[in-house]
């Protein structure tokens, strides 16, 4: 299955010429001799994928003055360290479903799925030690803040009483700081200068907070088709997403409906409607997407002082696909 990074923003062909050796790079970076950890560590590979962060790196590259060698290596060890992610992220949201299709711990067991993703993260430090320590770091201090969000995740499982602010802080670790990594480290590999550098990692963070606001907004009246996944798996999992949180703080009976729902730990299909519909129709959803997209404006603005091009037009239609998904 072919990767949707093309047709859906990338307008670069310096970039889409570089991505297109990147599968076969990360296939090689997973060899292993084990054919069901083989089948394992390449199953959401073999599905395709979008390759933004990878495209992101190679993308950011472009505002410095030298290429790199091996600058491939760095872009599938992201997508690496992304995919472990997911597969670590499925587990602990005990999901069935990704990339239209079984998640590893539904087709192989939990246990499997951790060993598959700890695999993952291990082949993608292998394909960054190649390089200066620096580069090594500064992947280690996004781990860190990625795992971080996550346990904040799941110690805030069915807690109703989450603030926005805590939430923000929450997709910060654990979603921006992949969108981040890879414009920051394009840029230093390149040669840009600090200010440049400076300017795409802010891009990338405040595009990595309009993707998970837009997903938050998705799990609630998204479709399998949008999502690749169930809706309301998030909700299914006591992860209770922006415009969720954003009912609960108010009181009003929708508000307590909702909460009374909730607390309800293993939700029928009909109450898990029932709370979609609310949430919906209180107007929490649309006014998520309205800061998801607010997000994804000050993420171009960051370009403003970039060189105009076909590098920056990319990143400039990639924060308006960050939210257009939303319809």
């Amino acid at each position: 299955m072919g990767n949707a990074t093309g047709p859906d923003w990338l307008a670069s062909a310096r970039t889409l010429e570089a991505l297109a050796g990147l599968d076969r790079r990360m296939r090689e970076a997973v060899a292993a001799s084990d054919p069901a950890l083989w089948a394992m560590a390449t199953a959401l590979q073999r599905r395709g994928g979008k390759r933004i962060r990878p495209a992101l790196l190679l993308v950011a590259a472009e505002f410095g003055t030298v290429r790199p060698a091996h600058l491939l290596d760095v872009a599938a060890a992201l997508e690496l360290l992304h995919l472990a992610s997911l597969y670590h992220d499925d587990v602990m949201d005990r999901a069935v479903t990704r990339r239209h299709g079984p998640s590893v711990n539904a087709e192989w067991g939990e246990p499997a799925a951790v060993v598959a993703g700890t695999f993952l993260v291990a082949r993608a430090i292998a394909l960054l030690a190649a390089f200066d320590d620096r580069y090594g770091r500064e992947a280690a201090a996004a781990l860190v803040a990625l795992c971080t969000g996550q346990l904040r995740e799941t110690e805030n499982a069915f807690y109703t009483g989450l603030t926005e602010a805590e939430h923000l802080e929450i997709i910060a670790g654990k979603t921006a700081t992949l969108f981040e990594l890879p414009c920051r480290l394009g840029a230093l590999l390149a040669g840009a200068p600090p200010a440049t550098v400076e300017a795409l990692a802010g891009y990338g963070h405040d595009l990595g907070v309009a993707f998970q606001l837009t997903d938050d907004a998705l799990d609630v009246r998204g479709s399998y088709a949008a999502l690749g996944k169930r809706p309301l798996t998030d909700v299914r999992e006591g992860v209770y997403t922006m415009s969720v949180l954003r009912l609960l703080a108010r009181d009003t009976p929708a508000a307590g409906r909702v909460r009374d729902l909730l607390e309800v730990r293993e939700p029928t299909p009909a109450e898990l409607a029932e709370v979609a519909d609310l949430v919906v129709a209180s107007g929490a959803v649309d006014e998520v997407l309205a800061e998801a997209r607010s997000r994804a404006a000050q993420a171009a603005r960051r370009l403003d002082a970039l060189p105009p091009g076909p590098a920056r037009d990319s990143l400039v239609r990639l924060a308006d696909y960050a939210v257009s998904r939303a319809g």
